[in-house]
């Protein structure tokens, strides 16, 4: 686990308790009784690390009362205390993780990012208990789904007969005596050739829509990612990510494709 990640939890923590954080959860006091008996969010996370067994009555009903507000408020008050509180479980999770799917560097925003989007999509009113559990499973298992797609992506293979579809015509052409690579406007893919292969839909779907958009229309990444998800800025920024990656993958496979298409002579009569 990178060191950053602890320092990031410990930053969010510094945020929670914040003394402009104050008057926000004196508010919160008088509708939820869990905060009752807390003067602020600092009584609150003391609470939280308390791990004995006869705490867990109390600890369940404040994050019951953090997840509601959570929801129901665009303040940072209340995601940071609830990254804080769950930290240490924020940390299993991460130490868990290894392999190469996605850049380390990545890993402690995917994990933090899938925790409060978790957070915010909670069914309070359809689990009314063992929410802690609940929201450690379903943030691992939403986790490990993205990594298992982003390994997927990776191995995704193409055959010959696919990705020359998508090259120019290179029959005709002088052969290759120098090993340099050609420059991405000549080595990618037409936009003619984009839409022949489409209407044969030998690529998976998801490549499909994603260089039509960006390739084909000149749309941007981020506009065409603003399109696929609405109102969670968190799950907007992961899809963003994944889909720089999943398209620079693919470009990358093609450029290679066309430098040896290029590079072989023709067996033609």
């Amino acid at each position: 686990m990178s060191d950053f990640f602890g320092h990031l939890l410990g930053l969010l923590r510094v945020e929670a308790l914040s003394a402009r954080h104050q008057a926000v959860f004196t508010a919160a006091r008088t509708r939820r009784p869990a905060f009752a008996r807390h003067v602020g969010l600092e009584s609150v996370l003391s609470t939280m690390a308390d791990a004995r067994e006869e705490t867990y009555p109390e600890r369940e009903a404040l994050t019951r009362a953090l997840l509601a507000e959570c929801q129901a408020s665009s303040t940072p008050a209340w995601t940071t205390a609830l990254a804080s509180a769950y930290a240490p479980m924020l940390h299993r999770l991460r130490r868990r993780i290894i392999g190469n799917a996605v850049p380390r560097e990545d890993l402690d925003q995917l994990v933090l990012a899938t925790f409060l989007s978790v957070a915010r999509g909670f069914p309070l009113m359809r689990w009314g208990d063992w929410t802690a559990a609940r929201l450690r499973q379903q943030t691992a298992r939403e986790v490990f789904r993205h990594l298992r797609k982003e390994r997927a992506e990776q191995h995704e293979t193409y055959t010959q007969a696919q990705l020359a579809e998508w090259l120019p015509d290179t029959r005709h052409a002088a052969p290759v005596e120098s090993p340099r690579r050609p420059s991405v406007r000549r080595s990618f893919v037409r936009r003619d050739a984009v839409l022949v292969h489409l209407a044969q839909a030998t690529l998976p779907r998801s490549d499909v829509e994603v260089l039509m958009a960006t390739v084909v229309r000149r749309e941007k990444l981020r506009a065409y990612v603003s399109r696929l998800v609405e109102g969670d800025a968190a799950e907007a920024e992961r899809t963003y990510q994944r889909l720089k990656r999943q398209r620079t993958r693919l470009m990358q496979r093609l450029r290679t494709q066309a430098v040896d298409a290029a590079a072989q002579p023709s067996r033609g009569c």
